[in-house]
This record gives structure tokens, sequence and C-alpha cells, in this order.
């Protein structure tokens, strides 16, 4: 499932550069449009996703959206050849640029909540923070991988390079069905308390009931507004420092290879701080980072973008594996899917304000990046900490 699941983000990866580059090929480009027909539909395909992923064979669902985004992106090239045999040479039209991104958000919860939930059913307990860290590896050397190098493919060969990356896009949601179909996931005991039949209502209940798990999904939530911010700015940024036509795509691989280094050493060693302090300390950090994207040097980007990576990643496995640890097995599916669908609809604001604010300058843009990023650890610090682990295990005592 690991490799699987690698293959198809690393295509992903370069899909995503790939739809950029299409959509800078047309007239009338929006690339804050286009980051929001790419995250924006999470909130309503994510609901879905988790009724699913708790009522069906997850392993079968996974399978069925891979071969359903297949599918959708593989348009994107047919239009090409139909174009090319018909001795046209029209770029490919803004509105299948946007069509193709808003049903990869649409879908794309299933498998961000659906690898997460198959976790408890492949490894023990005591084995989940390194598995956690692994999926997380997972993301990073994909994105790595995939961004860098459509980030050379799209410097080399444009448009026609373009059209390629979404080819092997389709290519590797293929190859992670086939990886899915060898897995057999064991079926974990159910729990008194949750059922297929669980509504979403009692799912959010246990949510807002579990400070913990609120505290946190609203902090990654507001966090994920300047990620959102930062899809916007990176494309900017890259031309304006001189990276050329596939910088956007370094950029990428520069963050994402920073992610892969945190996550490596997460898999290797265990990690034997408190979660949740770690978690505090590293959103900090991530803010601090940003500010120095003031700086107009490709060098200093380039820093300021792995470190970022190196600080932001393993705030991911830690929350996961609290979050695990708060709910049922069986409730994973939903859990994950709402909170995930709550700090996945939160990039498009960040677009859709970068947009506004790219008319004040960077100073401003990169400000409020830093705000969203570490101002939300300053207000959720008391809470998270009086409800971590360690301060309830004590207090039973």
């Amino acid at each position: 499932m690991w490799l699987g699941a690698t293959v198809s983000a690393a295509g992903d990866a370069a899909s995503w550069i790939a739809l950029v580059a299409l959509a800078l090929g047309t007239s009338h480009a929006s690339i804050a449009i286009l980051a929001i027909c790419y995250t924006a539909p999470v909130a309503v395909g994510g609901l879905a996703a988790g009724w699913a992923l708790d009522r069906f064979d997850r392993r079968r669902l996974l399978i069925a959206d891979a071969i359903a985004r297949a599918g959708v992106f593989a348009l994107i090239p047919l239009y090409a050849a139909v174009a090319a045999l018909g001795n046209q040479h029209s770029a490919v039209p803004l509105p299948l640029i946007y069509a193709v991104a808003a049903v990869y958000g649409l879908l794309k919860m299933i498998s961000l909540a659906g690898f997460p939930a198959l976790i408890p059913q492949l490894v023990n307990d005591d084995q989940l923070s390194r598995a956690n860290a692994l999926e997380g590896a997972s993301y990073g050397l994909a994105s790595l991988a995939g961004a860098g190098f459509a980030g050379l493919v799209v410097g080399a060969f444009r448009s026609g390079g373009a059209i390629c990356l979404v080819t092997a896009d389709v290519v590797s949601y293929l190859v992670f069905a086939l990886m899915l179909r060898t897995i057999r996931p064991r079926h974990l005991p159910r729990s008194e308390t949750a059922t297929t039949r669980t509504s979403l209502k009692e799912v959010i209940g246990l949510v807002l009931r579990r400070p913990l798990l609120r505290t946190i999904t609203a902090m990654f939530a507001l966090f994920n507004i300047g990620e959102g911010m930062l899809l916007v700015f990176l494309p900017h940024r890259s031309a304006a420092i001189g990276l050329g036509a596939g910088g956007y795509g370094y950029l990428v691989a520069a963050l994402t290879g920073g992610e892969l280094v945190a996550a490596a050493l997460l898999a290797r060693w265990d990690w034997g701080r408190p979660l949740v302090a770690s978690i505090l300390i590293s959103q900090l950090a991530a803010a601090l980072i940003v500010v120095t994207l003031v700086i107009p040097s490709a060098a200093c980007t380039v820093v300021a973008i792995t470190a970022l990576g190196f600080v932001s990643a393993p705030m991911t496995a830690w929350a996961q594996t609290l979050r695990m640890r708060e709910a049922p097995a069986d409730m994973h599916g939903r859990l994950f899917a709402v909170l995930r669908t709550a700090m996945q609809a939160t990039p498009p604001i960040g677009a859709a304000v970068a947009g506004w604010l790219s008319q004040f300058g960077t100073g401003a843009l990169i400000g409020c990046v830093a705000a969203v990023m570490g101002l939300p650890v300053l207000a959720g610090a008391a809470d998270v900490l009086r409800e971590s682990p360690a301060r309830r295990t004590r207090a039973a005592a």
C-alpha cells in the first residue's frame, strides 16, 4: 500500500505542476481560481468520503477512486491527442483544466482519509507512530520526485511536457489500484458505541467533546489557510527570482524535500517528546520561517521553503497518532474525513485572500501567512496542554 500510494502521490504532485503550466499557457488564466478549484470541492466530497470509508470496504473504495480519477485526468491528454490528429495546436481549454482540478478536489479525501484509516488494520498499536511517519514520508518522497521531475519536464518541453505529466498521473492511479489489490487488511473488532450507521452529528460531537481533537483541528485548519496562500505566492515568486518555467516545480520539490527528511527521521527513531508540545513548537517555527520569504532571493527562498517542509511535516504524523488513540478504530474513516475535510477546506480561503492581498505587495502577503500559521498556537496552547494525554494520565493516577 505504501508503494502504491507513493507512486500515485508522485503523479499528483507532477500533475499539479502540469495544471499550473497548462493554465498559464492560456489567456485569462488565474492561478488563484485554479487553486480554489483544486482545493475547495474537498469540503463537499470529504463528508461523503468519510461515510463511505466506514460503510464500504476501504480497500475496494480506494481502488474505485483511483480508477475514477485516472479516467478524469485522461481527458486532458485525450483532448490533446484529438487536437493533434486534427492538425490543431490550440491550448487545452481553461474550463477543462479547472474542471479536472475540481474533480480531483472532490475525490481527494477518499485517499487522503482512506490511507490513515487503513493503517490500524495493517500495523499494531505500538507501531502507529512510525507507520504515520511513513505515510508522511510517502507524500514527501512522492512530492519531491514528482514536483522536481515536473519542473524539469515543463522547463524543457512546456505544454507538451505538461500533457505527458498528466498522462503519467493517469498511469500512477492505475498502478495504485493494482497495488491495492495485493493487500489484505485485517478486520478490527467493532466498538460498542460506533457502527456503520453512526451519524455525522455523532462524529462531530466526538470531536467537539474532546478538547484535544477540537483544538488541534482548529489550529491545523488555520495553518492550512497559510498554505493556501503559498499555493498562489510560490508560482509568482519562482518567476520573480528567475527560476524559469519549471521554477515552481523546483520550489515544491524543495518544500517536500524538507518534509521527506523529517518524515524519514521520525520513521527511523521513536519520538520521545510530548506530541502536543511538539506540534505547538513546530507551528511557531513554521511561522517564523515564513517571515524570511520577504527576502527576494533565490537562495533564501529555497532554504526557507525547505526548512518550512522540515518543521511542518512531523506535525501531521504527531496529530494523526493522537487522533487514532482518541477515537474507536471503526470510526476512523469518518473521523479522518471530517477532520481532514475541515483542514483541507481552508486552503481555498487562503488562495482567495492571497489573490486579493497580492495588490499590496509581498510584505503584506507574507505577514498574513505568518500570522495565520503562528497566532493560533498562542490561542490554543493552554487548552491543548491542559488536555494532553500525559496530564490526563497523571490526573487519573
